[in-house]
């Protein structure tokens, strides 16, 4: 498994340039990230210098996110979507076959308009995505301290993979976080019946000590730290054969007190003893 990180763990008020250097100095070999800084810099300089921006620190673009807002008014959702086929082109030629988004776990909507709308435009992006060779993930939220609104929506293993279903392009398949897996009441069992190809991305990060149905989704601990069987979680991704990018996501007011590069550091130590005897 390829050791990753998201910029939330280190703090979102970094720049591009400080989680980037955070993440090479604490010797990770990916991160998962948004496209906008590269793709910036591509149309500003050159593809070269947004190349440079990873090559020079020795870090691969493991995913980024969908930058198509799709959960909002029709007018900003096609606007958005005319960009992404350039988007795509270029991140593929920068090396990196996946984009990751997610779904909110309710709605006030009627859940079915909601839905057909998702799927429609979920698709289109899909093919966009497909026909520059990279992987679509989407990621339910699991916590049920978030479903406040008028109607539940996605929130379980078995919701998203019959969304995916509905989408029906090869390239989709599962942004899957151990917190949600937890948080939703899913079993390595869950794991154990899903195909390697299904998951495009694994974002790691654990939880304090108290019930599933208590757990708040921005309060999260480095993997190893609290009560989520990580190892029984990775065991189980392993013998169905995933080996890819494992993405620590981790939600946390303190963490980023220490500065990018410290926490960056605790990160990679946190995930190091998590992996050990893991290939």
């Amino acid at each position: 498994m390829i050791p990753t990180i998201n910029p939330v763990t280190t703090g979102r008020q970094a720049t591009a340039e400080e989680f980037l250097d955070a993440a090479s100095h604490a010797g990770f070999p990916a991160i998962d990230y948004t496209i906008e800084p590269f793709y910036r810099t591509y149309k500003e300089n050159s593809f070269a210098a947004a190349a440079e921006m990873l090559d020079s620190r020795n870090l691969g673009l493991g995913s980024f996110g969908l930058p198509v807002e799709f959960r909002k008014d029709e007018a900003t959702f096609q606007e958005q979507l005319k960009q992404l086929p350039d988007i795509a082109d270029f991140a593929a030629k920068l090396g990196t076959a996946r984009c990751c988004t997610w779904l909110y776990p309710a709605t006030d909507e009627p859940v079915a308009e909601y839905t057909s709308r998702f799927i429609r435009r979920l698709r289109e992006c899909a093919k966009i995505l497909e026909a520059n060779g990279i992987r679509f993930g989407i990621e339910w939220v699991g916590p049920k301290t978030l479903r406040t609104l008028k109607h539940d929506f996605i929130h379980t293993l078995p919701g998203v993979l019959e969304l995916i279903g509905a989408i029906d392009v090869p390239n989709v398949g599962v942004l899957f976080d151990s917190f949600h897996w937890y948080t939703s009441g899913a079993t390595r069992d869950d794991i154990l019946a899903l195909k390697p190809e299904q998951i495009v991305l694994v974002h790691l990060n654990d939880a304090p000590d108290k019930p599933a149905d208590e757990q708040i989704d921005d309060q999260r601990l480095l993997p190893g730290e609290g009560i989520i069987d990580l190892r029984g979680m990775l065991s189980a991704l392993q013998e169905i054969g995933y080996d890819s990018y494992l993405s620590v996501e981790t939600f946390s007011d303190t963490l980023p007190l220490l500065g990018s590069r410290e926490a960056a550091v605790r990160t990679k130590r946190a995930l190091d003893r998590v992996l050990e005897g893991f290939a």
